[in-house]
């Protein structure tokens, strides 16, 4: 038996083509990216379709989402635009951007860096442990980083 979310994100992803083909439209071929590293990367840990992600970061940076590109770079391999995507997300007064900040800086081995946006983010209401679901695609793609020392920033 399939299980209903993964059903559901292919039937999401079937009519956004669809929708794509027959209207023209021009957020839509964004959004079958950001489907398709969700599906491809995400939950079935094909890490070779992380291209996806990065284009669909591209895409979302280029229109202002700096937050959400933040995460799909982090996705795609590019945590160096993932970084700067998430500070600018957190100039704009989206502090939850700063999980991804905090996820970029450990991946450089800055400790000191991903403690203080990990405190950022207790600080404004969103615990460490809510993040577990988001580290788990990132363990796969950065083997060598220790994302578990974010959940235990006091």
């Amino acid at each position: 038996m399939k299980k209903p979310c993964s059903s559901l994100i292919f039937i999401a992803l079937f009519v956004c083509t669809a929708v794509a083909a027959e209207s023209g439209c021009s957020g839509c071929g964004a959004g079958k990216l950001m489907l398709q590293c969700d599906y491809y990367v995400v939950k079935k840990g094909d890490l070779d379709k992380t291209d996806l992600c990065r284009e669909y970061a591209d895409a979302v940076d280029n229109d202002g989402a700096h937050a959400k590109a933040a995460r799909y770079y982090l996705l795609g391999r590019e945590p160096q635009k993932a970084l700067r995507a998430a500070l600018q997300a957190i100039e704009e007064g989206q502090t939850y951007a700063a999980e991804y900040a905090a996820e970029a800086s450990l991946i450089f081995n800055e400790f000191k860096a991903a403690g203080k946006y990990m405190s950022m983010l207790k600080k404004s209401g969103i615990e460490p442990w809510s993040i577990e679901k988001d580290l788990l695609a990132l363990k796969k793609i950065y083997p060598d980083t220790d994302f578990d020392t974010l959940i235990r920033v006091k």
